[in-house]
């Protein structure tokens, strides 16, 4: 799983803005979204920012909720 699937999840799990996560993790608020929505690439320190902004161990960044793994198995093979 790529963690940008799950930077806003737990962002919303924590009932955090992309405002406050960008103040806690001194990150530009667009730089957040766009992880989110995985129009760029994801750095480490970019993960390690908002890790420690939300409160989470980067592990959890990575990690797919039941709903999630079940979506990702019905998607059909790209060719």
């Amino acid at each position: 799983m790529h963690p940008v699937e799950s930077i806003k999840r737990v962002r919303k799990a924590r009932g955090m803005s992309l405002t406050e996560a960008a103040k806690g993790s001194g990150l530009h608020r667009e730089a957040i979204a766009r992880a989110e929505r995985a129009t760029t690439d994801v750095r480490a320190s970019t993960l390690l920012a908002l890790a420690k902004a939300l409160g989470v161990p980067v592990c959890e960044l990575f990690e797919e909720t039941g709903h999630e793994r079940r979506a990702r198995r019905r998607k059909p093979a790209k060719r």
